[in-house]
């Protein structure tokens, strides 16, 4: 595997991306590029983009089945004592 240095600038981008680093800490890192050149540089992962939805769809999942079980009446819901 042979490795460029004009690659080590998009891979430190996408990296830094992918890491949830906000725009203004890469532009700094980077040295002051502009969002179309973030956009340019940066080639975020699909399995990044997958957990980045997931860590959105999940709680959202996980709430939806708590209020459906509480919705249920084919559940017996009753009182623990204590």
């Amino acid at each position: 595997m042979s490795i460029r240095f004009h690659d080590l600038r998009p891979t430190c981008i996408t990296k830094l991306a992918e890491g949830q680093a906000s725009e203004q800490t890469i532009m700094s890192i980077a040295g002051n590029l502009s969002r179309k050149m973030i956009e340019h540089y940066s080639h975020i992962r699909m399995a990044a983009k997958r957990a980045a939805l997931d860590a959105i769809v999940k709680p959202i999942l996980d709430a939806g089945a708590a209020q459906n079980w509480a919705q249920s009446p084919s559940v017996e819901k009753t009182a623990t004592p204590n």
